[in-house]
């Protein structure tokens, strides 16, 4: 494990990190019934696939509008009618994500001792909205999106955006995030970084491994609160 007791701020994945995105799949069902966790399976897939190409291709498009796009796939993919009324249904409540449900508290714990932010895909209004709606905004010192870059993740100048907007050394950063391909890409970036391993999985084979392994926020403010009233 890496010195985490130089860390001063602490920075977070969004989606599968903060917010729960299976929330959506309660509406999901209002339209698609028993096909909901198919279409939100696909749904997500594609969203990440369609990050990577568009940065590959250099043909970005916000996360929102990739969103819509990931969700018409899913609906032709599996052969299921959508319009326009019930696509902006479905993006007004994505917009609306729950966290899960540790969050807020974790939040609490660890904003009397560490600046907190968020580095997301996500566009603004996205973050914003989620941010807004989950009522986390006070914990928060910064919100950084790729919409700055025009670039997705895992591409490393992403990494660097916390860094410079918090007037940090990067070696002052531990990067938090649920999503193997991400911690694979900030630990490549040169940020210590903490994987929450909320389900059963394993990393990459990127010869790339987190500085710590928590199963959810609960535990990495348990950890990083102690650190603290130790010093």
């Amino acid at each position: 494990m890496s010195e985490l007791s130089h860390i001063k701020a602490v920075v977070f994945d969004a989606y599968g990190t903060l917010f729960d995105v299976v929330t959506i799949n309660e509406r999901l069902e209002h339209y698609f019934g028993a096909k909901a966790a198919e279409v939100g399976a696909v749904w997500r897939r594609k969203q990440l696939e369609y990050t990577w190409l568009r940065t590959l291709m250099n043909r970005y498009k916000d996360f929102e509008g990739l969103t819509r796009d990931a969700l018409l796939y899913a609906c032709e993919e599996l052969m299921l009618t959508i319009d326009t009324k019930m696509m902006d249904d479905l993006m007004k409540h994505y917009r609306r994500l729950q966290t899960y449900p540790e969050v807020k508290d974790s939040l609490h714990r660890l904003h009397r001792f560490y600046e907190l932010a968020i580095l997301s895909n996500a566009n603004e209004l996205l973050l914003d909205r989620a941010v807004l709606h989950n009522e986390i905004g006070p914990h928060l010192k910064a919100i950084f999106s790729v919409d700055q870059l025009g670039k997705y993740k895992p591409v490393p100048e992403v990494y660097q955006l916390p860094s410079a907007g918090l007037g940090l050394e990067k070696s002052a950063l531990l990067f938090v995030s649920s999503n193997t391909w991400d911690v694979a890409g900030a630990k490549s970036a040169g940020l210590q970084v903490a994987w929450v391993k909320r389900k059963t999985g394993v990393m990459e084979q990127l010869e790339v491994a987190p500085d710590l392994i928590i199963r959810n926020l609960n535990e990495l403010a348990e950890q990083l609160v102690a650190i603290q009233k130790k010093a």
